[in-house]
């Protein structure tokens, strides 16, 4: 320890005699330990931090894959889902659910909230049970149920100012008559919702945009999630499905999911959320790796050079009874000593690039809210400046112990020049840095190409002074497509009669989509 300590008090003087190289040396391991800090951040919250529901490898998300036409993670029917309620062995339960908007009335101005339609037993599946009140009741969950709905937290702390009286009050939801039954924890979110939903509503086969006719016909709408018993396994899941899904082909031959080409595909509820990211965490995962090789990598070279100045006093030391090892710990403390300062700089350049990459990536990446810092991700940022420490120091601090005294103590051993071994680690190392950088220079451009490509591909239709809105009608009032029709009829002719503006309207071919308006503005406006 006595050692130790002359070795820390050695360096660290040694290091303020050499403010300008300390400082880049700090400053150059700040960045790659920082960037790598940050990735190693997001990949935690998303790849392997488990999900914040009880036993969370028993959830699985049931959904369509049809890879022809590229889709994962697609909506199932519900003929479907009664099928795999009915006759699955593998599951405890499941549940279905799917988006759904309603228009709020009869407190001030209209608003449009965004909510989701889940079946009884979603929440319990889950694990997940109401901060307030209640969840839905299997009674509720049937055609004739009582119209109830659970608020978000946040919808219930905004328009309600925490009032707990809020529960048993009546909501006017698409001039529907609906009773608040309870409200959902502050941190409670489902990552496979599109927006954060403002409030559930049961029965999914009363969805606004879609008829009965479609719920029994074999439309998709509804994703399913579901707990595997204690003996399942996600791959005992998926066979019974696969057999489950050649029954309903023969039952349903003309249903519209029937095709097939279609998968009905189980996975792991964490594994299904990170799905479109994974790939793209791990990448980011092995270009931070790479930029903190080539910051060790010059801070090696820095240390390599420095060492070459120092011959004489090492010379000087070994000739005065320093040991090999000793004069190796003592160049490795003045390492270790610039990794931990770079560490400590790099973890406050981390949590500003986490909070930033959490603010950019609200709305497109899974679980964002749980992309921040934390004592395991200071351990990692401890580790790493340990790691490339020790990565950095080593070989500089083995190549300057086998200094050789003749030579060094010698006059004009201050102009020597190095022997073959310094010269090819020198070598070695610019060699391995230009290497490295033309890999991430390469990437980095493949990316920017890429990227303006898809900035300048022809979408097929003129944009310029186009605008689109979603328009969501009451099915209370709209209640035939006749109906809906004509609104959007009268709504089309009403636009087209201001000069210079044309209009459209479309519905989407997936029920879960509402119609879309597309009124093209005149120039200038």
């Amino acid at each position: 320890m006595n050692r130790l300590a002359q070795h820390v008090r050695y360096a660290l003087r040694l290091l303020a005699r050499s403010p300008g190289f300390s400082a880049v040396a700090v400053l150059t391991l700040a960045v790659g330990i920082g960037a790598t800090t940050v990735i190693f951040t997001v990949a935690d919250a998303l790849l392997l931090r488990p999900l914040r529901y009880p036993r969370p490898d028993q959830l699985v998300l049931i959904s369509a894959q049809k890879k022809a036409s590229g889709i994962t993670q697609g909506e199932l029917s519900w003929p479907r889902f009664e099928m795999v309620s009915r006759q699955n062995q593998s599951f405890s339960g499941v549940a279905a659910f799917t988006s759904e908007t309603f228009n709020w009335t009869g407190q001030g101005e209209p608003e449009q909230l965004t909510a989701a339609r889940a079946s009884w037993n979603f929440f319990p599946i889950l694990g997940i049970a109401p901060a307030l009140g209640r969840s839905f009741t299997p009674a509720e969950d049937k055609p004739g149920g009582d119209f109830v709905v659970l608020l978000s937290n946040r919808l219930w702390r905004a328009r309600f100012r925490s009032d707990p009286a809020a529960i048993g009050r009546h909501l006017t939801l698409d001039q529907k008559d609906y009773t608040i039954i309870g409200v959902l924890p502050p941190d409670f979110r489902f990552d496979f919702f599109p927006q954060e939903v403002d409030l559930f509503a049961p029965r999914v086969f009363d969805l606004n945009i879609i008829t009965p006719q479609q719920v029994q016909g074999g439309s998709g709408f509804l994703r399913f999630i579901a707990r595997l018993r204690p003996e399942a396994t996600v791959s005992t899941a998926q066979a019974e499905l696969d057999t489950m899904a050649a029954q309903y082909r023969q039952e349903h031959p003309k249903a519209p999911d029937a095709d097939p080409a279609l998968i009905v595909h189980a996975g792991a509820l964490r594994d299904e959320l990170v799905f479109n990211t994974r790939t793209a965490i791990l990448v980011l995962c092995g270009a931070v790796c790479v930029v903190l090789l080539i910051a060790c990598g010059n801070v090696a070279s820095l240390l390599l050079s420095r060492a070459l100045g120092r011959q004489r006093e090492i010379a000087v030391r070994t000739a005065l009874g320093a040991t090999q090892s000793g004069v190796v710990g003592q160049l490795l403390t003045e390492s270790l000593i610039l990794a931990l300062a770079g560490g400590t700089a790099g973890m406050l350049l981390s949590v500003w690039g986490t909070r930033w990459i959490a603010f950019l990536a609200e709305g497109n990446l899974p679980r964002v809210r749980e992309i921040h810092a934390d004592l395991y991700v200071g351990a990692f940022a401890l580790g790493i400046s340990m790691l490339s420490g020790i990565l950095f120091g080593l070989a500089p601090a083995l190549q300057a112990a086998r200094t050789d005294l003749n030579s060094a103590l010698r006059a004009e051993g201050r102009g020597a020049t190095a022997g073959r071994r310094r010269h090819f680690l020198r070598n070695l190392l610019v060699v391995t840095q230009i290497t490295l950088s033309t890999v991430l220079l390469l990437g980095a451009g493949l990316l920017i190409r890429n990227f303006l490509q898809l900035r300048g591909a022809d979408p097929g239709f003129d944009a310029h002074n186009l605008l689109t809105m979603s328009i969501s009608l009451p099915p209370a009032r709209y209640q035939q497509g006749a109906q809906m029709n004509a609104f959007f009829e009268d709504l089309v002719r009403r636009v087209r009669a201001v000069p210079g503006v044309r209009a459209a309207a479309a519905s989407s071919a997936l029920p879960m989509n509402p119609s879309r308006f597309s009124p093209a503005l005149p120039e200038g406006q």
